[in-house]
């Protein structure tokens, strides 16, 4: 069974098992670390706690394997008895708490994305929930939707009904994600029943709305009709002196084949080319999938999804980050 000190002697089996390379685990760690103090103490002082501060159960295990217990059951998703017998003197249960006490403060250290709520009709966004054209590189949001198989609902045919996929043919949570065309997750969306559109879901998220104005929206088929909810702005005419009316933003989506007729030439070209774009969100999600709690069917509470879903997002940032200030250092 793993320790500390075979962790430090096989960095290898730290890649493998938790699908960080082994200086990010520790770097990880170390962050973690820092944050313990505060967030425990928040953690034990909370309102809804019966027991004083200092009550309660201490830590059988030391930090670095309560992380590894995390992040090899996020990477794995093997039952959590049997990521137990991985790591020394570790029970099911310790894995089951960590989970839940750890993914808050890992979330604090980790570039997350922002995690989008339903917009109930009627109500405005906040500045807060906005994004700005500053946080996109290259001035495009990229959106897509990405479904993951779930169990079957109880009892409540009703219930059911909400989570059957039509495109799936199966149970499925529903995720809309949102990126810049230079790999970053920038938001993801609450996990919604899977029978949902992904065009309703925007719509819901008020996604063009999130958008900034001068911004670029790509998205694929199922968001035809995104671009007649873009407002305008007045500007003036460097030309004429004119103020005119201009759409904030500019909505992309493929075009698609009429019935019984073809695409133009020009109509081809134009999907082909923005396709190449929208592809880094495909990758991103790909990636996300790289993580088998993410890629195979979810078994924890549907109340912790969204907030695993952020996580691993947040998980794969930081590799993105990565990769790109590599990139940049070689090309410099």
């Amino acid at each position: 069974m793993l320790t500390e000190k075979h962790l430090r002697e096989n960095p290898l089996l730290i890649k493998a098992f938790m699908g960080l390379p082994a200086e990010v685990f520790w770097l990880l760690v170390t962050a973690i670390a820092a944050k313990v103090p505060a967030y425990e103490l928040e953690r034990l002082d909370r309102e809804d706690r019966h027991r004083a501060v200092g009550g309660g159960r201490k830590f059988d295990l030391p930090l670095v394997i309560r992380v590894a217990l995390v992040l090899t059951y996020l990477r794995l998703h093997i039952p959590q008895q049997a990521v137990a017998c991985m790591y020394k003197d570790a029970t099911q249960s310790d894995v089951s708490r960590e989970l839940r006490r750890l993914l808050p403060l890992m979330k604090q250290v980790l570039p997350c994305p922002e995690v989008w709520e339903i917009v109930e009709e009627g109500e405005e966004l906040s500045e807060a929930e906005l994004l700005e054209l500053e946080q996109l590189s290259d001035g495009r949001v990229l959106i897509d939707a990405t479904e993951q198989q779930v169990y079957r609902p109880g009892q409540d045919n009703a219930e059911r009904k909400l989570y059957y996929s039509g495109k799936k043919k199966q149970f499925t949570c529903k995720t809309q994600f949102a990126t810049d065309g230079e790999w970053d997750i920038k938001s993801i969306s609450v996990g919604v029943p899977g029978a949902e559109s992904d065009k309703k879901l925007s719509d819901e998220l008020k996604t063009v709305a999130r958008a900034p104005d001068g911004s670029e929206i790509d998205a694929d088929k199922g968001y035809q009709g995104l671009d007649k909810q873009v407002g305008s702005v007045t500007v003036r005419n460097v030309e004429t002196g004119q103020e005119e009316q201009v759409p904030r933003l500019t909505v992309k989506t493929p075009f698609k084949k009429p019935k019984g007729g073809e695409l133009s030439e020009a109509q081809k070209a134009f999907n082909k080319e923005l396709g190449s774009v929208r592809v880094r969100i495909e990758h991103c999600i790909g990636w996300v999938k790289n993580w088998a709690i993410i890629a195979t069917r979810f078994r924890c509470a549907h109340t912790i999804y969204t907030e695993v879903m952020q996580i691993v997002c947040g998980l794969v940032n930081l590799q993105t980050q990565r990769w790109q200030a590599a990139k940049s250092q070689a090309v410099g």
